[in-house]
Parts: C-alpha cells; structure tokens; sequence
C-alpha cells in the first residue's frame, strides 16, 4: 500500500468521525435524555428538481439525515442528472447535453420565538445570520443552509459556436421545505424550494459545425479558468419523498426544544401517575366500602333464603311422606280387598261343586228338576189315564221330594249366606214351568227353596 494511499484512508476515516461523531451511540443517549429515535428509513429521502426536467433533463437525489435523533439538523446529498445524446428533433447547430453529479451538506433549522429564554439579536451581523423572530410567522416552514460542491461535463451549442468540456463548482445553497401531502403509509411530500450560488471552474472548448463536411471544428483549444465572481450555479423548484412516519414538521428540531418537549412528555407521565394513584386510591375506598356494604346485605338475604329453604325442605318432606303413607295404606287395603275376592270366588266354586254332588237323579217318567231341586209350579196337575184330574192342589208337606226333604239347612255353606243376590248362579233362580206326565208338579210356594226373584238371598241362607 502506497503513501498516498494510507493518506486518502486516513482523510476518509477522519471525517467519517467528524460527520458522524454519534456512531454507536445514538442508542446510549437515547435510553438518557428520552429523545426519539429515528429509524434507517426515516432518515432516508429522495428529491427531484421540476427546472431540470423542464430541460429535458432527468434527475434524482437522496438524501440521508447525519444523526438518527429528531433535535439532529444536518443532512448530506447526492444528486445526478444527466442527458446525452438523446434523439432529439432538433437540427445538429442546436443540441443540450450535459451530466452532472452535486453533493451537498445542509442544515436545517426553525425560526425561533424571543422570549426570556431565548435572547435578542445583539448586532448586524448577528441579526442578518440569526434564525430568532420577535413574531414566528411560519411556525411549519423548514429552512436549510449549507454547501455544496458539482462535477459537469457539457457539450452545448445554440447558434453558430458552441462549448464543450468539463466544469467544478463549489458555493452555498439556500431553500426553505413546506409540507405538501402525507401518506396513509406515513410517507410524506414536500416543496423544495432554492437556489445555489458559487464559484466555478471551467476547462471548456470552443467549435463550429461545419456544413460542407458534416462535422464540428475545434476553434479553440479549452483550458481550466476560475470564474472571478460567484454566480448562481442551481434553480430549484423540486420534491421531497420522506419514508417513515415522521415527517419533517418533527425532525431537525432544537436542542433546546427537543429537551423541553422531553421534559413536558416526563412531567406530563408524573402527573399522570400522580393523578391515577388518587383515582385509584379513591376507587378503592369507594369500592370497598360498597363491597363491605354488598356483602352484609348479600350475606343476611343469604340467611334468611337459607332458613326459607330448610322450612320448605322440611314442610315438602312431611307433606311427602303423608302422602307415601296414605298411598301405602291405599296399597295395602287394595290388596287386603283383592285377597277377600279371591277367597270368595273359591268358596263359591266350592259350594256350586258340593250342591253337582248332592242333587238327586230324575225320576223314569218325571222331567227332571233344576239343579237346586226347585221346579216351577204351573198352576195344575196333569190328568192321568184312567183317573179323574185332580180339583184341588196337594198339600205343600206331601208334594215335596225326598231330595228336598233329606236336605238339611244347616249343611248349607257360609259362602251361600254371605253370597250376594246378583252373583247366585242360574241353578238358584226359578225355572219357567213346565208340565208334567207322570206326577204332579209342586208349586214354589210349597218348597223350602229361594224365591224366583233376582237380586234376593233365598230364604234358609
């Protein structure tokens, strides 16, 4: 590695640390003063000049903040515009071509109230470069000052003669930034407007067209000259692309504001502890005595529901098991009822099986009597062969049969004396009378049998 080499690195290194002195430790600073905190982004912006293009002439800038906090005022740029070349319309005596590459460093600043913290102007010449106003008038106007510095290589011819060569300028810009339009992204766009004044160099050349051959003729050979006296390098009238959600209205602020802003912004978080700790302190207070006040009324409804439900719960146990008792005793008589049907259903079966088994078998010549042993009297006796009928009934005593002789009363069953009227079974009711061949019928009035009646116990039950 060359001398001159090692001295152009050392240069750089040194004013990168002149530039950016804050590298590293922007963070640091922040998390002790509470100043914000501009990301990459954010200080990143990108500018075009309208004047330029009005020549035909593109051109973009960038531009990127120095320090990444919002009380930083210092910026540097790059701009290129360039055309050469270009098809054009125009005929060959009349052509506009030029490139250039513009770097410049700015400062931006605010103009700022007098008050009794900020002094008045104290002469001419502090006056004529201050940035302090008696009445602020344009509280959102950006203003910047700076200097700058362009590399031009042109070829321009308008009439008979042209120039062409290269051009070095150095000097100072002016311009003042109003906010146009903000973004929903946060991006924002503003108006640039200024100018730029300085010195320039120039190695430039002279030529003609020469018609006849269809070229261009050197007339004279260029060599560097130094321009006198400053004259106006730049015109603009451009836009300016912020990125980022913060726009210039809160970036390139005072040190002195900045810091006040903080302090505002911590004053304000006391205060507001402040204030909430007494609303807390008085919510609490409310909302303890309306707790204590909830539960002792929450608490005696709670006894007395409680008292209310164990006299309900006691009051439907008795009620269900009166009810339990009166159905068991429904239960209970059902079945005692059920047991004394089924009791006499069977004594009388028996007694209907008992009474097949002792009536007596008809006798040859005789209709044979009912089951009970009753036959129905018909009125009058049935004339026999060879002898006169009979004017008179028998007696009841000669007329009856040994069946119904022999048949004791006591033989007769409790279950025919408690059977009821209705259930006797057809054997016990009356026949209709019939007539009879061989002997005398005996009338129902002479028998000890029930009567013919429906619905009535006979007689010896």
């Amino acid at each position: 590695m060359t001398k001159t080499t090692k001295n152009w690195l050392y240069a750089i290194f040194l004013l990168i640390a002149v530039l950016f002195p804050q590298i590293g430790k922007a963070q640091i600073f922040e998390s002790k003063t509470g100043v914000d905190t501009l990301t990459f982004a954010e200080r990143i912006s990108l500018r075009t000049n309208a004047v330029d293009w009005t020549l035909l002439t593109p051109n973009l800038g960038v531009e990127f903040d120095v320090k990444s906090t919002n009380w930083n005022r210092w910026a540097v740029g790059l701009t290129l515009k360039t055309k050469w070349n270009t098809p054009a319309t125009f005929k060959n005596r009349v052509f506009y071509n030029i490139t250039e590459v513009r770097a410049d460093f700015r400062n931006y600043w605010r103009t700022r109230q007098i008050n009794n913290k900020v002094p008045a102007h104290t002469g001419f010449i502090d006056r004529l470069f201050s940035c302090r106003r008696r009445v602020v008038k344009h509280p959102k106007t950006t203003y910047y000052r700076g200097a700058y510095m362009s590399f031009s290589d042109f070829s321009i011819k308008f009439g008979r003669e042209g120039h062409q060569g290269k051009a070095l300028s150095a000097g100072i810009t002016y311009g003042i930034i109003k906010p146009l339009y903000a973004f929903r992204t946060g991006n924002t766009l503003d108006l640039d407007l200024g100018f730029d004044a300085g010195f320039v160099a120039v190695n430039s050349e002279k030529f003609t067209y020469n018609r006849a051959d269809n070229c261009y003729t050197r007339t004279k050979q260029g060599s560097w000259k130094v321009v006198p006296f400053p004259m106006p390098t730049a015109a603009r009238v451009g836009f300016v692309y912020r990125f980022g959600s913060y726009p210039i209205t809160k970036k390139y602020r005072w040190r002195y504001d900045a810091d006040a802003q903080y302090q505002y912004r911590i004053d304000s978080i006391a205060n507001q502890r402040v204030v909430d700790a007494i609303n807390k302190h008085n919510r609490d207070s409310v909302e303890s005595v309306i707790y204590k006040e909830f539960w002792q009324v929450y608490d005696s409804v709670a006894v007395v529901n409680s008292a209310k439900a164990d006299s309900m719960r006691i009051v439907n146990a008795k009620l269900k098991a009166e009810a339990d008792r009166k159905q068991a005793e429904i239960d209970r008589q059902k079945a005692i009822d059920e047991k004394k049907e089924k009791e006499r259903l069977k004594a009388e079966k028996k007694n209907k099986n008992k009474k097949a088994k002792e009536e007596p078998e008809p006798t040859e010549g005789a209709e044979a009597t009912e089951p009970n042993g009753a036959t129905e009297s018909t009125g009058e006796q049935t004339p026999v062969e060879g002898e006169a009928p009979a004017e008179s009934e028998a007696p009841a005593e000669e007329q009856k049969t040994p069946a119904e002789s022999e048949a004791p009363a006591e033989e007769q069953t409790p279950a025919e004396s408690e059977a009821p009227a209705e259930e006797q079974t057809p054997a016990e009711e009356v026949s209709t009378s019939q007539p009879t061949t061989s002997q005398p019928t005996i009338s129902q009035q002479e028998t000890n049998q029930p009567s013919a009646e429906p619905g009535k116990e006979a007689s010896n039950e």
